[in-house]
């Protein structure tokens, strides 16, 4: 049985997350290949383009610090499941939310400010639990 199940879930599902997004920047920069497949029919301002690559940016910032720490915790404590699925799953809407702010909206302070709070509480609860198990 895997020793890990919630990295490689979450991991498969950020990966899905990540291609979207890279995909959409393609898209929105005039991609030849993008072209073949989606029809552009207006230009893109700049401002669109840049919210979508700093909600891709973004995105491969934060996703990996935790799954790094998402799998030293499955790996090396003894955690509960419960407990940690709650934790991908909020640490999962908080990258959602704000990549859906970023990249379809031009302003929703809920989506974003929601989004980056359950992104960084997460964080902080795997940090906080990892250096307890350090320090006992």
């Amino acid at each position: 049985m895997n020793n890990i199940p919630l990295t490689i879930f979450f991991a498969s599902i950020f990966t899905i997350i990540y291609l979207f997004l890279s995909f959409r920047i393609g898209y929105l920069r005039g991609s030849p290949v993008m072209k073949l497949i989606f029809k552009m029919e207006e230009k893109i301002s700049d401002f669109k383009l840049e919210r979508n690559v700093r909600a891709h940016g973004n995105f491969s910032e934060y996703v990996p610090l935790f799954l790094i720490l998402l799998m030293i915790i499955e790996t090396k404590l003894k955690t509960s499941f419960n407990y940690l699925l709650i934790i991908c799953i909020v640490f999962l809407y908080g990258r959602l939310a704000h990549a859906i702010c970023f990249s379809f909206y031009k302003h929703n302070p809920f989506l974003r400010i929601s989004g980056m709070i359950c992104t960084y509480f997460p964080l902080l609860v795997f940090s906080i639990i990892l250096l307890m198990s350090f320090l006992n």
